[in-house]
């Protein structure tokens, strides 16, 4: 204990070392930690790997794309898969006659044509002096096969989030660089796309579709017991022994059980009620340190889940709160599902059908967004009445225009308070 008139001389005392010992390994927790085996995704990464195949036979990979939910293990497989494939190559080189490189793109903080393609040419050769940006973007498509033909590389190129890039003309001209002559001879470009939005693939231009032909793969959240099992695996290496009781994963298993079995959360839950644990000197990760964490990151997980969420699901949740932003405590499905409509078409985007969009308002029920009731109006008629069920819309309002495609709603009103 350092008390205020305490002097200190040393590392340790700034950082107030504590006695009990609680992490081992932290790194294990971190959402770049890929185990050494996958839980409850053997049927994804065999199916997955069918992509590749075409590789034993001097063939050309298929390129895909990896559906699902935030946490359902999309981007752990694939990096997954890479590895294994990787390793495979290097012990038997015969294989290919050149290597292969496999180039990730996190689309959320890399959305437009000339960062994506600058990132892959400083991946290939990461000498290459070419700047973000100031040129043509013929200039950087040139510069890419150049690179390619320079170090005689086929690549696979894994797009995170592929549904926030701004342009998807690269990914028709990745896909068809062979047949354009681009590469050497028998070199290939593999494009691997994860995405929330399973709607993503139906958005996707025609010419896009038919040039990646893409094979389409959808990954079903994880059950509370698969959580309990990855919980398991990771405790066993990022903490001491003993220090959290099954009682605790279970917990932090059943939370994220209800938000979509998101393995993610589960871990994340685990880490913060871990460190909560270390900071205030107990000896064990308890059940009710996870509550604690969860109340005082109740607001930011709401904020984090609505940045993940697919476009449309986004739209949909922006109709609700700018109709109970403007002063009304609720709204009713049909006022929503017209709005939605109408924000649709301001940022040219096909609407979904009103049976999908009901669906999303028990989604948002279910993790905690709103509360709805059904209100009957005459025969066969009716609506859904709409209330939020967290403290600050305008917080969250402010979190969806970080999306590009929603920058241009945030001065749209809803029709009934524009006077």
């Amino acid at each position: 204990m350092i008390y205020e008139d305490t002097e200190i001389t040393d590392y340790e005392e700034i950082i107030e070392t504590s006695q009990t010992k609680i992490f081992k390994d932290s790194s294990v927790l971190s959402p770049d930690y890929i185990p050494k085996k996958l839980i409850g995704r053997t049927k994804e990464v065999l199916k997955l790997a069918k992509v590749f195949k075409p590789i034993d036979y001097k063939g050309y990979p298929f390129n895909a794309l990896i559906f699902g939910k935030t946490g359902s293990g999309k981007t752990v497989v694939t990096k997954f898969l890479l590895q294994k494939l990787m390793e495979r190559l290097e012990a038997t080189p015969n294989i290919m006659d050149h290597h292969l490189q496999c180039i990730y793109i996190q689309c959320k903080t890399n959305c437009t044509i000339n960062g994506v393609l600058n990132e892959i040419i400083k991946h290939v050769d990461p000498a290459n002096k070419m700047p973000r940006k100031g040129f043509a973007l013929a200039y950087y498509y040139e510069e890419l096969w150049n690179v390619i033909k320079e170090k005689s590389v086929s690549l696979v190129v894994v797009f995170d989030e592929i549904d926030r890039l701004k342009d998807d003309e690269i990914l028709y001209n990745l896909s068809r660089a062979g047949e354009m002559q681009k590469l050497p001879e028998r070199h290939f470009i593999c494009i691997l796309g994860i995405s929330n939005d399973l709607d993503y693939g139906k958005e996707l231009d025609s010419r896009v579709i038919s040039s990646m032909s893409p094979k389409d793969h959808v990954f079903a959240p994880y059950n509370a017991e698969q959580i309990i099992m990855i919980l398991n695996e990771r405790v066993k290496i990022a903490f001491c022994d003993g220090v959290v009781p099954q009682e605790t994963i279970s917990l932090c298993a059943a939370y994220a059980a209800q938000d979509h079995g998101d393995a993610r959360k589960a871990i994340k839950h685990l880490k913060m009620a871990a460190v909560y644990a270390e900071e205030n000197d107990f000896s064990q990760v308890l059940p009710e340190h996870v509550d604690v964490t969860l109340e005082s990151l109740d607001v930011d997980r709401i904020q984090d889940m609505a940045t993940y969420l697919p476009l449309h699901e986004k739209i949909v949740l922006l109709a609700i709160l700018k109709l109970t932003n403007y002063g009304n405590p609720s709204t009713n499905s049909q006022t929503v599902t017209s709005l939605y409509n109408q924000m649709c078409f301001e940022i040219h985007k096909k609407p979904l059908h009103r049976t999908t969009i009901a669906s999303k308002f028990g989604d948002f029920k279910m993790i905690g967004l709103i509360k709805t009731s059904s209100v009957r109006k005459g025969k066969g008629g009716g609506w859904k009445d709409i209330r939020l069920s967290v403290p600050s819309g305008t917080a969250i309002e402010d979190v969806l225009y970080q999306d590009y495609n929603l920058e241009m709603l945030r001065d749209f009103k809803p029709a009934p308070f524009l006077n």
